[in-house]
């Protein structure tokens, strides 16, 4: 019956691979090889590949800060990812975290369908990681594709995703689907967890407002309000609960506070939600 506003913002863009301990090592076995009673001339005849080396390595450190999340812009995302998804010279793992990030930017674009084929080979090239299977999970839920993506939230937590942003993505996707009685679990789970997560309570009160629980509706409503005052959404949901209980004036006062937060709401569908990174 309603969309749950689930924010899946750019915290679970992982992960930056280190490099110039690498380099350190290197030096440091060099050094004792004994190569610096040659340090002149190798010095001059080096100096063109360390700039180039030097360049190379910039690029690539820019690559992994932008597709890891030092940016908000999609686009650049998108951008940065296949850069390094295209290299040569990066690990499976790494090229696996590639595809993961660019999967998240992408189904903010809207374009589902592809965003899953990069998560499909993020999984391929590193089955272990919980982050692949919740990206995909989030865009299956944008294309409505509710119970392929209850099946990878399921796998998510059993690799070790338990966060509360974990059990709210999967509770919506049951309240989304109809079964409000497994959303309402997720949904409890969640909260314990994470007792100020305004999402998770809102997302709870449209599963009790499926169910025609309107008082508990307007409870979980209500301290969504509380963590998040300017949450339009359940402002207005709060009020359209009031008006079904009989109470006009409380729910007009509501749904009128709604819209000057955001004078849309109500007028659409509740917004899909965006990757969480």
């Amino acid at each position: 019956m309603f969309s749950a506003v689930i924010g899946f913002g750019r915290s679970r863009f992982c992960c930056l691979p280190g490099t110039s301990a690498g380099r350190r090592t290197y030096l440091t076995e060099f050094r004792q090889a004994g190569a610096m009673r040659h340090v002149g001339w190798i010095v001059v005849a080096a100096i063109p590949w360390l700039l180039a080396g030097a360049a190379e390595a910039q690029t690539r450190d820019k690559d992994w800060a932008q597709c890891t999340g030092s940016t908000d812009d999609d686009n650049q995302i998108i951008a940065s990812c296949t850069a390094i998804i295209q290299s040569r010279s990066e690990t499976d793992e790494n090229r696996s975290t590639a595809f993961n990030n660019r999967c998240m930017a992408v189904n903010n674009t809207g374009n589902h369908d592809r965003a899953i084929q990069d998560c499909d080979q993020a999984i391929s090239l590193n089955p272990g990681n919980p982050d692949a299977y919740l990206s995909r999970a989030h865009a299956l839920f944008n294309k409505a594709d509710y119970d392929r993506a209850i099946a990878d939230y399921d796998q998510a937590i059993a690799l070790g995703s338990k966060s509360a942003n974990t059990y709210v993505a999967r509770g919506a996707a049951y309240h989304k689907k109809g079964d409000n009685a497994r959303a309402i679990e997720d949904l409890d789970l969640a909260i314990k967890l994470d007792p100020d997560d305004a999402i998770a309570f809102f997302a709870r009160g449209a599963a009790y407002q499926a169910e025609s629980e309107n008082a508990r509706a307007i409870e979980d409503y209500s301290q969504a309000i509380k963590l998040a005052p300017r949450f339009a959404a359940a402002i207005y949901l709060r009020g359209s609960v009031k008006k079904i209980m009989g109470d006009d004036k409380g729910g007009d006062a509501d749904i009128a506070q709604a819209r000057q937060i955001d004078r849309a709401v109500g007028m659409t569908a509740l917004p899909r939600p965006k990757s969480r990174r």
